[in-house]
């Protein structure tokens, strides 16, 4: 059962490693190990941007679960045991330790294939949900906010299906790199 569920892990960074191909036009690959590398200097998350001249600069942490169920209504409820608080948690260990901005990425179970939640919190939110139109007259984009003090968890969930479509990686990208160095 193991080898199944690591099988499937593998499955879904490879998916995701493509769609970061095709959304900011870079070269991606799963880290050695995935995430197996926690001593190595430039290895950290799932996947890493290897691109000759944008590798090093790739100012995101991405982490990557593939999951039989995602319950938000966990992080509502503030239980302990939520997998998508566990999920986000070594997210941002992995992008404290490399000076990146965390990014989960998340799906189901009976998704489609290149569809998924990713998840992220502050500025990048804004940045992501401004660019989807965020506004009283728009309807464009679909997200949501989660918060939860008991949980310590404050995040957005956008649909990866929206940011390829509505968001421009080369903005985003430059306002990332000012958030980090900040």
């Amino acid at each position: 059962m193991k080898t199944n569920s690591k099988n499937k892990g593998s499955r879904f960074e490879r998916t995701i490693a493509k769609w970061f191909e095709e959304w900011t036009g870079y070269k991606f690959s799963r880290t050695p190990g995935s995430g197996g590398w926690a001593k190595a200097k430039d290895a950290f998350g799932d996947l890493v941007c290897t691109d000759e001249k944008h590798g090093r600069r790739f100012p995101f942490s991405i982490e990557c679960k593939n999951y039989k169920d995602i319950k938000f209504e966990h992080l509502l409820l503030g239980n302990k045991a939520c997998k998508i608080k566990s999920f986000w948690d070594q997210a941002v260990h992995d992008a404290n330790r490399c000076n990146k901005i965390p990014m989960l990425i998340m799906k189901y179970n009976g998704m489609a294939k290149n569809e998924g939640f990713l998840i992220v919190n502050g500025s990048i939110a804004n940045l992501l949900a401004a660019q989807l139109g965020d506004d009283e007259n728009s309807n464009t984009g679909r997200f949501m906010y989660i918060g939860n003090k008991n949980l310590d968890i404050d995040v957005y969930v956008f649909m990866l299906s929206d940011i390829k479509s509505k968001v421009d990686y080369s903005t985003l990208y430059k306002e990332a790199k000012k958030l980090i160095k900040k």
